[in-house]
């Protein structure tokens, strides 16, 4: 397949590079508005560099796109993307609010546009183990905790991607960028639909224009709940960032671990699985699983109306932070 790239700075494109060549995937254009980026990642795909992604999409000839950006315009890129009637994954969020995201997503049904957004934990082995617990042992998990601390702000000036930093340009920070993949999971295996959301965000260990901490949590008036923490609040260190978290269910609870998951059952001895639950080689698992859909005309499981239905959540977030009360969905 022919692929073009668009806006290549984004600090998760290097994860894709491995395993969009494994897939035989020929790039015959790209964009990107750095001169160095695009001139660097020109060489490596040996295609030509366009500065504007609309030149991308008007001089070349493609089967299958890959498309980044500031969060600001991906509307704009997607939407575009649709009336080029090809399919394409978009990073998430995919647009700054869920009117964007949903209307991408209405037009990419009506359209039968096969679309990928990576959440890229639905590609992961303890996706496939809460799967199994649900399905095969009959696990509701009635409540759960996920915490993800990644590094400090500055990362994203070290990446040229300081429009992150940017509440206009980027929507927002922690909240809008690193719980998207952890709100996905907890809507994915709560036995319920959240009705209320509160929001508790703060910038003050960074003093940037964004939230560099945010806690959510998410209940139903059926008593279930999640808890989503996420911050730039890591430091810059060895170690990249921080991944815990907990699901409980009357008869199970699953805990991160040390070298893994435990997963602790009535009356039977603690399993301990060893896993690895760094989420970076998962963008390569994306790619792959996209590229295969795409070649078999597959519906792709994350997609736009998961996107829909996490920024909903995130929405509502937003609000409940800026009220100092809890908010409906």
């Amino acid at each position: 397949m022919k692929a073009v790239l668009l806006e290549v700075s984004h600090w998760h494109f290097p994860l894709y590079i491995k395993d969009l060549l494994a897939e035989g995937i020929e790039v015959v254009g790209l964009s990107d508005k750095s001169k160095r980026i695009r001139e660097k990642y020109s060489k490596v795909f040996s295609c030509k560099g366009y500065e504007d992604w609309r030149e991308t999409l008007e001089n070349s000839s493609f089967d299958i796109a890959f498309a980044f950006g500031e969060h600001a315009e991906m509307y704009s890129i997607a939407m575009s993307l649709l009336t080029n009637g090809h399919p394409f994954s978009i990073e998430k969020p995919a647009g700054i609010n869920s009117q964007q995201v949903n209307a991408l997503s209405k037009i990419a049904a009506s359209n039968k546009t096969i679309v990928g957004v990576p959440l890229v934990q639905r590609f992961g082995p303890l996706f496939d183990l809460l799967k199994s617990l649900t399905e095969e042992e009959g696990a509701i998990f009635q409540s759960s905790s996920w915490r993800f601390n990644a590094g400090p702000p500055s990362r994203y000036n070290e990446m040229r991607c300081d429009w992150m930093l940017k509440p206009e340009n980027s929507g927002g920070g922690c909240l809008i960028n690193l719980a998207p993949h952890f709100i996905d999971l907890a809507l994915t295996f709560m036995p319920f639909v959240p009705d209320n959301i509160f929001v508790r965000t703060d910038n003050g260990l960074h003093n940037t224009a964004v939230e560099d901490t945010a806690t959510l949590i998410m209940t139903s008036k059926s008593g279930g709940q999640a808890t989503v923490q996420t911050g730039y609040n890591f430091p810059n260190s060895s170690v990249k960032r921080e991944y815990s978290f907990s699901l409980s269910a009357k008869d199970h609870y699953v805990q991160s671990s040390p070298d893994g998951v435990a997963v602790i059952r009535s009356g039977k001895p603690t399993e301990f699985i060893k896993m690895n639950l760094d989420s970076d080689p998962l963008y390569g698992v994306y790619v792959r699983s996209f590229c295969r859909a795409v070649r078999k005309n597959e519906v792709f499981s994350s997609d736009l109306n998961r996107m829909t239905a996490t920024m909903k959540i995130i929405d509502a977030g937003y609000k409940s932070a800026a009220r100092g009360l809890a908010v409906p969905v």
